[in-house]
């Protein structure tokens, strides 16, 4: 990988989200440079600005790739962005989706928040506050069919964007509003984008415009409350965005060699201990993890050119690891809280008392819990998984069951090219890797086995326990190509 691998950045965002204060803060990293809205309809860049590098909004609209080309040019020492909103040049929209050398930001905030903000904007006709003298306070009318359809519009923009991500398997950056206040949130975003010199604070030119409680912004509060069905109005992400789900462990569970330019993510519940054995056998010593973002941007430094990988398996036999190591074992790390919601929620009869995963099968049977109780248990966990990894649950989403393709989104934040092996074509993924970086091959590593479950997948394993896992995992099917499992 190349020290810096974005040449530019683009923050889709909305109206009223904290951009401008997001674009203040990576401003004060030397190697960005972010030059407002430059494609919005009524000026360039920013307010009352008709022409910027000699390229007025006519020459804009008809060449928008002529004014991207003359930022660059003009500050080639730096990683140049702007602020793409759902209103702006669709035309520039495609083209920087398209751009894998242009990093991309998802900021966001809570919709009933932005909404408020904009509406408080129009009647103030107060952007921007530097002075918090000078700052209007207001209360407005909540119009809940102009919030329908203004909801509407930005879930779809959001949408638009997230899908197109996902599709040509970009990585991008995901930061809600509420995150811009922790210089190290910037700190991680700036890294993303390639500056990489940790801020330990930041000046804030821009000053929150509307501080407090909703109440007393909304003049119909209790009309308000009652129809989003929201008594607290609790901030929410847009429906259609993926929050960042345990971003502070992705990279303290990454392997890395010392000696060796190389990497390995691996994936929750697929075994990896083999792999790692290759890699200490690769490096004369065992690869460190739970490296800190300041540690792994030094390794980086000293590690050009390195190689990431990670390792999958097929989801059956993924989601089955999960269900056996930390939802029917009570012992040895198992997720005993988890079990009890899954119990109490979607009625699982799992056996109680300490439960080990490798438990006596003869045990297990003379208590009731027999072939068939299992192969239902592990089905209604599937049905939880579904339901679990489209927010539909009040459980919090695992890595143990979190699609692999989003953990390789996660790992792609900080490589953006993640080399993907399947474990049943394990041996043939390490020898490519030995053959690229031409390094020794190890011929005595060994597959970690599975533990000896009392009961097998093989015995389990059905027509509808494929259906379901389908359902929560199709996804993971499509990207890695793989089939059903009998």
């Amino acid at each position: 990988m190349t020290q810096q691998p974005f040449n530019s950045f683009v923050i889709f965002g909305a109206m009223r989200t904290g951009s401008n204060l997001l674009e203040s803060y990576l401003n004060q990293y030397g190697k960005l440079i972010c030059h407002g809205e430059l494609f919005q309809r009524s000026f360039i860049g920013s307010l009352g600005t008709t022409e910027f590098l000699g390229i007025d909004i006519e020459t804009r609209n008809s060449n928008p790739d002529k004014l991207l080309e003359a930022v660059r040019a003009a500050n080639p020492n730096k990683i140049t962005g702007f602020r793409l909103f759902q209103e702006h040049d669709q035309k520039v929209m495609q083209t920087v989706l398209q751009d894998r050398f242009c990093a991309k930001i998802i900021l966001t905030r809570d919709p009933v928040e932005s909404f408020v903000s904009l509406q408080i904007a129009l009647e103030t006709k107060q952007w921007l506050v530097s002075d918090i003298a000078h700052r209007k306070v207001v209360q407005i009318h909540f119009d809940l069919e102009e919030y329908a359809t203004y909801l509407k519009a930005r879930t779809a923009y959001y949408a638009m964007v997230a899908k197109a991500l996902d599709l040509s398997e970009q990585p991008f950056f995901e930061i809600d509003y509420e995150m811009l206040g922790a210089v190290e949130n910037i700190n991680r975003l700036a890294a993303f984008i390639g500056d990489r010199k940790g801020k330990t604070w930041l000046a804030e030119p821009i000053k929150r415009q509307n501080p407090g409680a909703l109440a007393g912004k909304i003049s119909n509060i209790v009309e308000v409350r009652a129809a989003l069905d929201a008594p607290t109005l609790h901030e929410r992400h847009p429906p259609n965005l993926r929050p960042i789900l345990e971003s502070d462990t992705d990279i303290s569970r990454v392997y890395f060699c010392q000696h060796t330019p190389l990497a390995f993510g691996p994936q929750p519940a697929v075994p990896d201990k083999g792999v790692r054995n290759w890699l200490a056998f690769q490096d004369n010593r065992a690869p460190e993890n739970g490296y800190s973002s300041h540690k792994f941007a030094e390794w980086q430094a000293r590690n050009q050119g390195s190689s990431f990988f990670t390792v999958v398996r097929h989801p059956v036999e993924r989601a089955y690891n999960a269900f056996m190591a930390k939802i029917f074992a009570t012992t040895e790390g198992g997720y005993t809280a988890i079990r009890k919601d899954l119990e109490q929620q979607f009625g699982l009869l799992l056996p109680q008392g300490e439960i080990a995963i490798e438990h006596d099968r003869s045990d297990l049977e003379q208590g009731g819990y027999g072939l068939e109780a299992h192969r239902i248990c592990f089905k209604l966990f599937l049905v939880f998984v579904a339901a679990n990894l489209v927010h539909k649950t009040k459980i919090r989403q695992d890595g143990k069951w979190q699609r692999q393709t989003e953990i390789i989104r996660r790992y792609r934040i900080m490589h953006p090219e993640v080399i993907v092996i399947k474990e049943d074509n394990l041996e043939n993924g390490l020898r490519y890797l030995e053959n690229r970086m031409n390094i020794a091959r190890d011929f005595g590593w060994k597959n970690t086995p599975d533990p000896r479950y009392p009961f097998l997948l093989s015995e389990i394993y059905d027509t509808e326990i494929e259906e379901l896992t389908r359902a929560a995992y199709d996804i993971d099917y499509q990207t890695f190509g793989y089939k059903d499992l009998g």
